[in-house]
């Protein structure tokens, strides 16, 4: 009984399974406990007089036959939920029999069909009490075999657990329905259980160190996606074009080549900073930077590219680059495209749910069904779209048609705003 209480306690401080097996796991030992508990007590009062020694004899025998079904029932969860959750069969009916089958064993043991107490309040065996070896073998022998069944799945170290809390009590039942004295089957619960919990625990650090190496998995993902959406905003035609516009304005007109370099070391800036953000930027910072992409573009080409920038909602944040990307994405493919050149429009709007930002061109469009001319702008494309939604629970859509430009809107719920740095 104390070395139940000493594990119930370890599983309330130390135990670090989640969910169901937490629950079954400290459920288990609290019956082990009660059945060890009840049958101390029944223990200490057996062949004593007067009416609280005959209460505390009956209620204590019966409590402890009562949890000790159900202990097993337990454990019997407890085995079928590991090897669900470790990639076996489900054993839904077998689990919901044995607890049916407790339930019934119960009714007989208060029925008195497994032991009775006689008048000098001394406990005896009944008729019916090779139901309870019988119980025990049969539950723990089939468990057993679902183990072996699954032992792929559930591997060596946690089958070899499992084996020794199934046969320990039906090795213990057996020696017990010959020799009366302690019961055998209770102590051997508790050894089992004490084996089950450390090899629970191995499990659970196990699956620990597996989620620990994910999550750093997922950031190195996550790390290479801002540097690849990063380096594709970097093209060596635009930086060799402006460039070149620097480089005949440093002769034509010094001032306006000024301008631009100045204007070309905020992008360059602005996109190698965005290297080392993890959360996202305000509209407003993001705006700046698509209004110094798009004066560079125009110095380039200032025939045509023209563009025009709204604001009309400010205060919420998205991933850097994020706008930057589908304004670079309508200048080079929509009407970077066209002989004339065109318009890039970009707006920021306020919603009940949510912030918008459109952005528009009077290209030449796309099908949107077709395979892209360009695989880096769809890479662009679905880098924006993943960090939209890991940073702020936000959405991309694209809409285009041939020979009528294309709409990107950037939608981001106003409950799902990220703040950072």
């Amino acid at each position: 009984m104390a070395f139940c209480a000493v594990c119930l306690v370890c599983c309330l401080l130390l135990l670090h399974a989640e969910g169901r097996q937490r629950v079954l796991i400290i459920a288990g030992l609290v019956l082990e406990f009660v059945a060890a508990g009840c049958d101390a007590v029944a223990g200490i009062f057996r062949g004593q007089e007067g009416e609280a020694a005959w209460a505390a004899t009956h209620v204590g025998n019966a409590a402890s036959f009562v949890a000790c079904f159900f202990l097993l029932a337990t454990l019997t969860s407890y085995l079928c939920l590991r090897i669900e959750e470790a990639g076996g069969l489900r054993h839904r009916r077998w689990e919901g029999g044995v607890w049916a089958l407790a339930a019934v064993m119960s009714v007989l043991t208060l029925a008195g069909v497994h032991f009775h107490i006689d008048g000098a309040n001394v406990y005896h065996r009944g008729a019916g009490y090779w139901m309870i070896p019988a119980y025990v073998v049969a539950v723990n022998g089939v468990n057993a075999a679902l183990a072996l069944k699954a032992r792929r799945e559930l591997g060596a170290t946690a089958l070899a657990c499992i084996l020794f809390y199934t046969l320990a009590p039906v090795v213990a039942a057996v020696i017990q329905a010959v020799f009366y004295g302690v019961d055998m089957v209770i102590a051997a619960a508790v050894l089992g259980f004490a084996v089950i919990f450390l090899e629970m625990q191995a499990h659970t650090y196990r699956a620990l160190v597996d989620r620990t190496e994910e999550l750093a998995r997922t950031r190195e993902r996550a790390a290479n996606d801002r540097i690849a959406a990063t380096v594709s905003q970097i093209q060596p035609h635009f930086l060799f074009n402006a460039l070149d516009t620097i480089y005949v304005l440093a002769g034509d007109d010094p001032g306006a080549a000024r301008e631009a370099i100045a204007a070309f070391s905020r992008y360059l800036s602005a996109n190698l900073e965005s290297l080392n953000r993890t959360a996202p930027v305000p509209v407003e910072t993001e705006m700046r930077h698509v209004r110094t992409y798009l004066e560079l573009e125009r110095t380039t080409d200032p025939a045509r590219v023209a563009y025009d920038l709204d604001v009309g909602a400010a205060g919420f944040r998205v991933p850097a680059l994020s706008i930057q990307t589908l304004a670079e994405n309508a200048v080079k493919h929509g009407i970077g495209a066209k002989t004339e050149g065109g318009t890039v429009r970009v707006r920021t709007r306020e919603l009940d749910d949510e912030f918008t930002v459109e952005v528009c061109d009077d290209g030449v469009g796309f099908d949107p069904g077709a395979a892209p001319a360009d695989e880096r702008a769809h890479v662009g494309i679905e880098n924006t779209r993943a960090r939209l939604a890991d940073m702020c629970g936000g959405t991309l859509e694209v809409a285009s048609a041939p020979g009528e430009g294309t709409r990107a809107v950037i939608h981001v719920p106003k409950n799902g705003e990220v703040s950072g740095s």
